[in-house]
Parts: C-alpha cells; sequence; structure tokens
C-alpha cells in the first residue's frame, strides 16, 4: 500500500486539535446562535453552522475521495483492515468526549471477565498499549518468519 501517512496524520491531529480546543470552550446552548464573523467583518453564520460544519465538512470530502478515487481508477473493491481500524478508532474516541469519569472503577464492562473491576481510562490504555507492544510486533515477526521461509523454498 502506498497510503499517505503524513496526510492522514495531519488530517486526523487537525481534528483532534479543532475538538480539543472547540471542547475546552464549554460552548452552551445559548451561545449556538452567536454570529461568526469573517475576517471582513461578514457574518458567515453562526456557532452552530460552525460545529454543524465540522462533521459535515468532512463527510463531503469522504465523496470527494471516492469520486475523485473512481475517476482514477484507484478505487477500493472493499474497505482496507486498516481503514477499519481507523473507523472504529475514531468511534472510540468520539465516545470519550465529556467522559468525567474515566478513572472510575467499573464491574461488568468486559464480558469476557464480568467480574473484573478496571477503569475505561485503564481500557484505553490497554487498547493503545497493544497497537504498539502487540499488534505491530508480533505481525511483523509472523510476516518476517513468513517472508523469510518463502526465499528459502
Amino acid at each position: 500500500m502506498a497510503t499517505d501517512w503524513k496526510l492522514v496524520r495531519r488530517l486526523v491531529n487537525s481534528a483532534l486539535d479543532a475538538c480539543e480546543a472547540l471542547d475546552h470552550l464549554e460552548i452552551t446552548d445559548d451561545e449556538r446562535s452567536t454570529p461568526v464573523r469573517a475576517t471582513n467583518g461578514q457574518t458567515t453564520g453562526t456557532v452552530w453552522d460552525a460545529l454543524q460544519s465540522a462533521h459535515i465538512f468532512p463527510e463531503n470530502v469522504r465523496y470527494m475521495v471516492i469520486r475523485g478515487r473512481g475517476q482514477l481508477g484507484d478505487s477500493a473493491p472493499f474497505v482496507q483492515p486498516v481503514s477499519r481500524v481507523l473507523q472504529q478508532t475514531g468511534l472510540l474516541a468520539a465516545e470519550l468526549v465529556g467522559s468525567q469519569q474515566l478513572q472510575a472503577p467499573i464491574k461488568g464492562i468486559d464480558f469476557y471477565s464480568p467480574e473484573r473491576e478496571q477503569s475505561l481510562e485503564s481500557v484505553i490504555e490497554n487498547l493503545a498499549t497493544w497497537y504498539k507492544s502487540h499488534l505491530v510486533p508480533n505481525v511483523e515477526i509472523a510476516l518476517a518468519n513468513a517472508r523469510g521461509s518463502d526465499h528459502s523454498s
């Protein structure tokens, strides 16, 4: 795969930075009707419009990418496994927004170990560690062994 990971990282990081900045603003329902002005002073909409654009814009760009890849003959015949990792991680990250009790111990959230008590933060940290310390190294080793044995045949 020739994925441009710098571009993907820039996109994801910019969205994370924007979400973090907006979250820190603690926008109230009353403030959603506040006008947003362009640098020339002209009203371009409201805070609510800007918040809506923040999720509509990437959806529209996604469809542009799908159409563009199709026109270039570079369309994906199915969703790549790595793409699904990004999708599910994004959905998981969205569930964390606004959560204020990430460190609270909870029993029964792991259906494999219903009696185990753990925090949501520890579950997320375990996943983050799993990607770096388990998934990638083990797949690299498996492929190195398989590819090494292919070359010796």
